[in-house]
């Protein structure tokens, strides 16, 4: 609802919208050209590359070292859980529950991860465990592992995962 909102809106205001890849941009004076790879021409006042760590229509000075955000989440069904249903935890970065793992600790000091919780109920639950960004990105056994000692701290005993 909201994304065709949002596109009404756009639709509104005079947004084109043209589906194709950026092959190339030439930068001028007042203008950027982007070529596409259907052989349209369109010229923009801003451009913005949105292409990820594939960085295909903008050209770097530096050499390219890009970090990379990993992240483990499940929708599970739970014994229980102990936040409050009404609201969400966002980037809790505690890591008291790595007390009695030294291994564990020792790796969260240099890559910490964080955990996204957002119930739907007492027993269903949105659980993410979330490495920010690290070069190179963390393994997902280890981002489970993370988890896994963050729930069992927690005492949320998992009963299935959608």
């Amino acid at each position: 609802q909201l994304k065709s909102k949002m596109m009404q809106k756009c639709i509104l205001n005079g947004v084109k919208f043209h589906q194709a890849k950026v092959i190339k941009v030439i930068h001028e004076e007042s203008k950027s050209l982007l070529i596409c790879n259907d052989g349209v021409t369109i010229q923009a006042a801003v451009v913005l590359d949105a292409t990820g760590f594939s960085r295909c229509p903008v050209q770097y000075d530096k050499p390219y070292n890009p970090g990379y955000q990993v992240a483990y989440g499940i929708l599970a069904e739970v014994e229980e859980h102990p936040f409050d249903v009404n609201k969400m935890v966002f980037m809790d970065w505690r890591d008291s529950h790595l007390q009695n793992n030294w291994e564990l600790k020792e790796r969260n000091s240099r890559i910490p991860t964080f955990l996204y919780a957002m119930p739907f109920s007492s027993d269903r639950i949105f659980l993410e465990e979330t490495s920010l960004v690290a070069r190179p990105g963390l393994s997902m056994e280890d981002i489970q592992e993370r988890m896994e000692a963050r729930l069992r701290h927690l005492g949320i005993k998992v009963k299935s995962i959608e």
